[in-house]
């Protein structure tokens, strides 16, 4: 929990940081807490279900708002420690001064944001202290309290930013007194452009477009000069309703809409699936995977690169995500292919590139995130099952190309013969891991539980299972619960600014605006889907898969289902496109943690990347516009 901003030495501030580092170790242990809580609670749902016949009203009532909080409070905690996601693009391309300066400039701007959501939660509280939330019977006024927390937290936190750019000496006092003033100077050109006829005419007559101009251009600047995500999706939002609303309305309603868009009991599921894959992650999981990856790939030229897509395909759809799969896979066939001289570049290439195959077989946090921002159109019980042929399709593309390259390239075979104990105990070591999918997905397909049932069955069997196993200690428990909060915090933030942005949009009927354009250019079902898909390629090249999903779906959505695309079929393909994404930089994570384990340049990795990213594509239309391929499953199991 080390924080990463410190406040400059003297006898005052050292005592003042010392507090501010005390507090955020304070607060991330009561996040973890909540993390810990929140999947006792689910757990215990099924349970008071299914044994004692008396199933818990309390409990959800108490979960819907413990996620509210886990959101919010750690929002702020990430706001201390510098982990929201930006695109530092800029930033990196600009000298030492000049990057400092931009750096200024989105600490003011994240002051800004947690001003208004102090003045949001400050007016909650008392406006909604009379009413009482149902089941809980807790006044909403000291539930919404927790906006004003954060929004204190968040400011506090650029304020110490500012201090640590002052002391780093990436910012002077001058730049940093500047910064505040070009801020000032656009807010108050934009107050004097609003006054003036060409305003009214923008906003009596061409409302839309001016909305959609004043949207995107806002939220692309700002993501330009590196401004976290969430707080360019948040600022560009109210910017855009403040067109049709006044300034203090806006500012008031801006922090309930944040609070509102997390008052979704399916979110849940989220933090508790990536608690169990972080789990199953810190046990070593990974190492049977492997064995069995190993096992199952032993005769096929280049068994070593077959066996790293098997494992990542295995422990990707156990974990959730790419990142962990990419580091515990790569870090581990990394020193095997290295001895047996193995091409390395080649080796990264097939690691970072099959990494994310395991995000489409579920369970799949995405999956979850684009079910509960289409509204639950597309369920996320047939969203699971319609990721497994996707996500085989990704990996068998991988394994294509290192096929082709290991018989070009004469690789030697494995022709041992397998033994009947070794393939018993191999599988049997895998087994109890493997199991972990059969027992989730085959419960909520079977209707056992809910999908968010679900994710609290996953991490009580992830600790049952490192318990068994013996692999798992408090301290590795520990590190699994905080990186989970701080995911959670990352991403709850950006879903809630995405609702804010989305509120906007429909607003001013942006989708309506973008749908009329898209079918302008062609009338095809097809043209259109070609078109969609190149800009979500070309989007999840600079953009996090969680962020582009979160700002892609509320344009995208409402004009496929429109012309007849099945909701859980688009879905796939988003998701498929936006998993491409994290492996080409500049923002590439996965590719990133690729090279780092193996110590290889991205620059020598990226030859080798690119014909299995042609493969890639091929099963992407192939997906695209053969909706079989993802709706086979669903529709087996009647959903």
């Amino acid at each position: 929990m080390q924080q990463t901003n410190e406040l400059p030495n003297s006898t005052l501030t050292h005592t003042l940081g010392r507090a501010y580092a005390l507090f955020g170790k304070l607060l991330g242990a009561v996040l973890m807490a909540l993390t810990l809580a929140m999947s006792a609670m689910i757990t215990y749902q099924v349970v008071a279900r299914y044994v004692f016949n008396a199933p818990s009203t309390l409990t959800e009532g108490l979960l819907r708002y413990s996620l509210i909080w886990l959101g919010l409070l750690g929002a702020g905690y990430c706001f201390m420690s510098g982990q929201h996601l930006n695109l530092p693009l800029v930033l990196e391309m600009l000298p030492k001064r000049r990057a400092g300066f931009l750096k200024t400039v989105n600490a003011w701007l994240c002051l800004l944001f947690g001003l208004i959501l102090s003045w949001s939660g400050y007016n909650a509280i008392f406006e909604n202290s009379r009413m009482m939330a149902p089941i809980i019977n807790i006044s909403i006024g000291t539930l919404q309290s927790v906006l004003l927390i954060s929004g204190v937290m968040t400011v506090v936190s650029q304020c110490v930013e500012l201090l640590r750019l002052r002391r780093a000496g990436e910012a002077s006092i001058s730049a940093i007194a500047m910064s505040a003033v070009v801020i000032l100077f656009v807010f108050a050109l934009i107050w004097w452009f609003s006054g003036t006829s060409v305003y009214e005419y923008l906003v009596y007559e061409r409302l839309e477009l001016f909305s959609v101009v004043v949207l995107f251009g806002v939220f692309f600047v700002l993501l330009a000069i590196g401004t976290p995500i969430a707080v360019g999706l948040a600022i560009s939002g109210m910017l855009t309703i403040s067109l049709q609303l006044d300034p203090a309305t806006v500012f008031t309603t801006s922090g309930e809409k944040l609070f509102n868009s997390l008052d979704n009991f399916g979110f849940l599921a989220l933090p508790c699936f990536v608690l169990a894959g972080n789990i199953m992650t810190q046990a070593g999981i990974a190492r049977r995977l492997i064995d069995l990856a190993m096992l199952i790939g032993r005769r096929i030229p280049g068994n070593l690169w077959h066996s790293n897509v098997i494992a990542n395909m295995l422990f990707g759809c156990l974990s959730g995500s790419g990142i962990a799969a990419a580091t515990a896979i790569g870090s581990m066939i990394a020193p095997v292919a290295e001895e047996k001289k193995y091409d390395m570049p080649f080796t990264t290439a097939v690691n970072a590139a099959s990494a994310p195959a395991g995000m489409l077989i579920p369970p799949s946090g995405p999956f979850i995130i684009y079910s509960l921002i289409s509204g639950g159109s597309a369920s996320i019980v047939a969203l699971f099952l319609a990721g497994y042929v996707p996500g085989i399709i990704m990996g068998l593309s991988v394994m294509v190309v290192a096929y082709i390259y290991a018989r070009r390239n004469k690789y030697p075979t494995d022709k041992s013969p397998y033994r009947v104990s070794e393939v018993m105990v191999t599988v049997w070591k895998a087994l109890p891991s493997l199991t972990l999918v059969l027992v989730v997905i085959g419960g909520i397909v079977g209707g056992v539980f809910t999908a968010v049932e679900g994710g609290g069955i996953a991490v009580f069997y992830s600790l049952l299972l490192a318990i068994v196993y013996r692999s798992l200690t408090w301290k590795q428990l520990i590190r699994a619960t905080y990186q989970t909060a701080i995911t959670a915090g990352v991403i709850l933030l950006l879903i809630a600014a995405s609702g804010l942005m989305s509120w906007s949009m429909t607003f001013a009927s942006i989708p309506d605006s973008i749908g009329t354009f898209l079918t302008s250019i062609s009338d095809s079902k097809y043209a259109i889907l070609l078109l969609i898909n190149i800009s979500l390629l070309v989007g999840g090249v600079f953009m996090d898969m969680s962020a582009a999903l979160l700002i892609f779906t509320p344009i995208l959505y409402p004009v496929v289902t429109a012309m007849g695309v099945d909701p859980v079929h688009f879905g796939v393909v988003m998701i498929y496109n936006l998993c491409m994404g994290v492996v080409t930089p500049p923002v590439g994570t996965v590719l990133f943690v690729s090279c780092g384990i193996t110590g290889q340049p991205i620059t020598r990795v990226v030859r080798p990347l690119l014909p299995i990213f042609f493969v890639q594509i091929a099963g992407l239309l192939l997906i695209t516009y053969i909706p079989e391929l993802s709706l086979f499953l669903p529709r087996l199991f009647g959903m």
